[in-house]
């Protein structure tokens, strides 16, 4: 409603307001001027008091409001192989954020307007744009910043601010230092050294975790100055400590060697028809591991590299391979040597359980050497009864299973060897023959050593030192060998190994110019459904199951590689020689070639120059599919 001036409202003009006397209203005036000048002395005088008395209090106490400590996250060591090759890295990454007040301002401020807004960003970010897009307008009124990617390089980083600018949008990005972990080989060797997530290693991130406090350095500090909604000042950082980068981690894997390994195992469980595969080459005087694969198959039937470090983390009970301990306790008891007659049924009964060996045969007399070379159940099965329940559990503990071989994997399984007192006859004669106890690949690798040793367990070394920022080697200790049989036992069962290739069930993987020692394992797979008609054996498509498996070391008189197969649930037929032998000859040769070991008529170990390469790949090709001989129960 409006007025003119001097009149009065509509509906009232009949009344009008008595005159006022002008003396009365100058008094008005001068008290009202008054009251109101000492209502504004008096919030000045106490600003002049605040900035005389404790001003500086308050200043100070706006600075530290302004002031925040933040830390500074230090360069991640890298992961690398035997040579210094890279097998994880860490590169600088930027995190990027919105400024949301700043975006407001831009004038991007209604739901449709952040959505075109969020699909711009993800162009330029490669990242998803409703999720995007939901985060801005669902953002809070009073919400600082908006996360828009993790672990973007920099010049991308530096590239959006630019594109941002010429459509006339400044400074809406906010970032912060980030890294991402980057592998260089890719998958190669990737279940060993395991990954990281933003909240660092997991429960079963290998060497990243093992060596996470080693790998991560220590954290710096500085203060930085913040503007009104919480963000960093440009320019305003101050380092109070400066960050300690971490420390990288050399192993004893070698790049090129994993890579091949992998491709080798890859094929050849293929070919088996295996759902899984473990493969592990090393060093057996020193315990490094060279490469260690395994492979497993998806749910669409394919085979991969596998999700997880099997060879340190999945038991077996592999068969055959395990007898070499039964007949090494019994010859380091002098109950047996290799010439020792046994009388041999092809079955023998114990308890309720009927053991036989994986051909029929008449009742015959074996030595020692021929009932490691034929891979007789029976024979085996009588030198542990001589041995007995204690004597052969104490064996299998000695060579290392049952416990951790402490290679530096988080993930790594003990296995199962039950106590003595709990096995009954039958449980003895299981355990002769490598299907009562159950051990990881890892295990049964380090086990062979033993014998190619001369009798002393080696620790299996994964870590081979620790390179300190300032570039100082720390080589990573060991515990020190330890004597499990004699050097003499020793001799004699790498004979018998030997007679197995030369002779026996691996006769058709001999390598020209090479003695091997080498066992085979067959064994029968534990249901998947517990067993059927009270067979714990008897899989829901009422048949057997096989495991394959393939362990030993070569040269044999001065072992310079020791080399373990084992591929689970193979093609009906396929047993230990003819499943994993292939890849066990594939992986033999390549280490002499790779490795440059020398055939074994040279004593001194040299090589000739262009020896015998071209021979060894002519020699001992794989049968396309092996004839059934017999179900090979722990052959």
């Amino acid at each position: 409603m409006t007025r003119s001036r001097g009149s009065s409202p509509r509906g009232d003009r009949s009344r009008r307001p008595p005159p006022v006397d002008p003396a009365i209203v100058r008094r008005r005036v001068l008290v009202l001027g008054g009251a109101l000048g000492l209502l504004a002395i008096l919030p000045l005088w106490k600003l002049v008091e605040v900035q005389v008395g404790d001003g500086t209090e308050l200043v100070e106490r706006g600075e530290v409001q302004r002031r925040r400590t933040v830390h500074i996250v230090p360069q991640r060591g890298s992961i690398l192989d035997r040579n210094g090759t890279e097998l994880a890295i860490s590169l600088p990454r930027r995190s990027i954020g919105i400024e949301m007040p700043t975006l407001r301002l831009e004038g991007i401020d209604t739901p449709h307007e952040l959505e075109r807004f969020a699909h711009r960003l993800a162009e330029l970010f490669d990242v998803d744009p409703e999720p995007l897009a939901r985060r801005l307008v669902q953002a809070a009124p009073d919400a600082p910043w908006v996360q828009v990617a993790d672990q973007v390089p920099i010049e991308v980083a530096e590239r959006a601010v630019e594109l941002l600018a010429a459509e006339g949008i400044e400074g809406a990005l906010v970032s912060g230092p980030s890294t991402e972990r980057v592998h260089p080989a890719g998958d190669s060797a990737l279940r060993i050294i395991g990954t990281l997530t933003p909240d660092g290693p997991g429960e079963r991130a290998g060497i990243e975790r093992s060596y996470d406090e080693v790998l991560s350095g220590r954290r710096g500090r500085m203060t930085v100055e913040t503007g009104v909604h919480g963000n960093t000042v440009p320019g305003t950082e101050h380092v109070v400590e400066e960050p300690v980068p971490g420390s990288d981690v050399m192993l004893t894997l070698d790049r090129t060697l994993q890579h091949e390994v992998e491709q080798i195992l890859l094929r050849r469980a293929d070919e088996a028809g295996a759902t899984l595969g473990v493969a592990i080459v090393g060093r057996p005087g020193s315990g490094e591991l060279l490469a260690v694969g395994s492979v497993e198959r998806d749910d669409d039937g394919q085979l991969r590299l596998s999700s997880g470090p099997i060879a340190f983390s999945d038991v077996f009970q592999a068969g055959s391979v395990f007898k070499l301990v039964t007949v090494a306790a019994a010859v380091e008891a002098g109950l047996v040597d290799a010439d020792h007659p046994i009388e041999v049924p092809d079955t023998l009964q114990v308890d309720d359980w009927v053991f036989s060996d994986h051909e029929e045969h008449p009742t015959e007399i074996m030595t020692v050497t021929d009932i490691v070379a034929r891979s007789s159940n029976v024979g085996t099965i009588k030198i542990a009864q001589a041995l007995g329940r204690q004597g052969l559990h104490d064996a299998l503990t000695s060579f290392g299973f049952g416990r951790r071989t402490g290679v530096g994997h988080p993930a790594e399984d003990a296995g199962i060897v039950p106590p003595a007192d709990q096995w009954a006859a039958s449980d003895l004669a299981a355990a002769a023959i490598g299907t009562h106890q159950s051990g990881t690949a890892l295990q049964l690798w380090a086990a062979y050593n033993v014998i190619a040793n001369g009798g002393r367990y080696v620790q299996p070394r994964l870590v081979d030192a620790i390179i300190r920022p300032g570039g100082e080697r720390e080589p990573v200790p060991s515990e020190p060998p330890r004597r499990v049989i004699s050097e003499a036992t020793a001799a004699e069962v790498g004979s018998m190994l030997e007679e197995v290739v030369q002779d026996g069930t691996g006769s058709m993987w001999k390598l020209p110019g090479y003695s091997v020692a080498a066992k085979t394992g067959t064994s029968r797979m534990l249901s998947d459904v517990g067993g059927v008609g009270g067979d714990p054996y008897m899989w829901s498509d009422h048949r057997y199951h096989y495991l394959a498996a393939f362990t030993g070391y070569l040269p044999a008189e001065r072992p310079e590689v020791s080399i373990t197969v084992i591929l689970s649930d193979v093609h009906d037929g396929l047993m230990g020689s003819t499943g994993a032998g292939p890849a066990f000859s594939d992986l033999a040769k390549l280490s002499i070639r790779e490795l440059g070991i020398a055939p074994s008529h040279l004593a001194d170990g040299r090589a000739r120059p262009g020896a015998a390469d071209g021979e060894l790949y002519r020699a001992a090709p794989a049968p396309a599919r092996p004839a059934d001989d017999g179900d090979g129960e722990s052959r």
